[in-house]
């Protein structure tokens, strides 16, 4: 014990946080027998233990006699890491944190950090599809741009444009292109939506496509003039104000959803870029993240762990699944 405690005292405080989720993790498992016995995944009916595989506890439902772990369905199905490792990666990904800093504290592969990130992308995107956050009240609406990257892919000799480092500009003036939008919304005293359907500026049909399902009967919504947004009073049959120079100042802002933009440019580059075809994964997380509480980890980690829904993905579905293609 005097040798470990030798151990950890020689440990660089910002490793310290990684061996107590470690510890925490290993105490969890320890003390599994303690846990209520989790509802069958398959039929939702109750279940009992039914023994041990290769250390794992094993149950199995007392109606329709299929059995399962505790990771069935959940994000850490198959996984070789435990609860404290998957709870430091969400940490980190909701931090801003980047793979190889991620990868250097829990002693793993950066492969291995980067699809346990995406997985966890991938189970935010799908957990949004199933339950759609709404936008009422008084809601911003806006659009940002960030540029167009194939940050981990190799560009073919026959795209349009050659290579360039992080940091680069666009190679034309102005708005082009080169720059992808994010369409976002933030509703004043709740939660925010972004999505990217397009690139450079949205048409009118771009904009509904995003919105879908996303506005309230009852909101107001309000723009900076931009004439394609009136296709919201069709589509939700919301009310649009327009914020112009003449009535800015007071209720008539937008600077909610300019400061959930300048978060997303924030994270943007705390992550150093992220992939185009990977950017809605991302779009999810930052509206779960711009004003989330300090519990969010914590209520993260127990919707993914959670065997309710379908929250598994392989690597083939983070290579494949949803990705933009614009």
């Amino acid at each position: 014990m005097s040798k470990l405690i030798n151990l950890v005292q020689k440990l660089p405080e910002a490793c310290l946080d990684s061996v107590i989720n470690y510890v925490e993790g290993i105490v969890e498992e320890e003390n599994a027998e303690d846990k209520p016995v989790p509802h069958c995944p398959h039929c939702g009916l109750n279940a009992k233990r039914n023994g041990h595989k290769e250390g794992v506890q094993r149950f199995k439902c007392k109606t329709c006699g299929k059995t399962f772990g505790e990771t069935t369905n959940t994000i850490m199905y198959n996984s070789h890491c435990g609860e404290a490792a998957w709870k430091q990666v969400i940490r980190d990904t909701v931090d801003g944190i980047p793979l190889d800093a991620t990868a250097d504290a829990l002693a793993l592969s950066h492969s291995t950090v980067f699809n346990m990130r995406h997985k966890i992308l991938l189970a935010l995107e799908a957990e949004e599809m199933r339950n759609p956050t709404v936008l009422d009240g008084v809601c911003e609406l806006d659009d940002t741009y960030v540029l167009e990257s194939f940050k981990g892919t190799k560009i073919s000799e026959k795209y349009w444009r050659k290579p360039r480092k992080h940091g680069a500009v666009a190679k034309k003036r102005g708005l082009s292109n080169e720059y992808i939008c994010i369409s976002t919304g933030v509703q004043r005293d709740g939660e925010a939506y972004s999505q990217t359907v397009t690139r450079s500026t949205p048409s009118k049909d771009d904009i509904a496509m995003v919105f879908k399902g996303h506005i309230g009967e009852a909101a107001l919504i309000m723009c900076d003039g931009a004439e394609n947004y009136d296709a919201l009073c069709e589509s939700c049959g919301s009310a649009v104000m327009n914020v112009t120079e003449e009535n800015r100042g007071g209720f008539s802002h937008i600077n909610t959803v300019n400061g959930f933009h300048s978060f997303i440019k924030d994270r943007y580059n705390d992550y150093r870029g992220v992939a185009t075809k990977y950017l809605n994964r991302y779009n999810v997380l930052f509206s779960k993240v711009f004003r989330g509480n300090s519990d969010l980890v914590d209520k993260i980690f127990d919707t993914l762990r959670s065997n309710s829904a379908q929250r598994f993905h392989s690597i083939k579905d983070v290579k494949a699944l949803n990705l933009l293609d614009i």
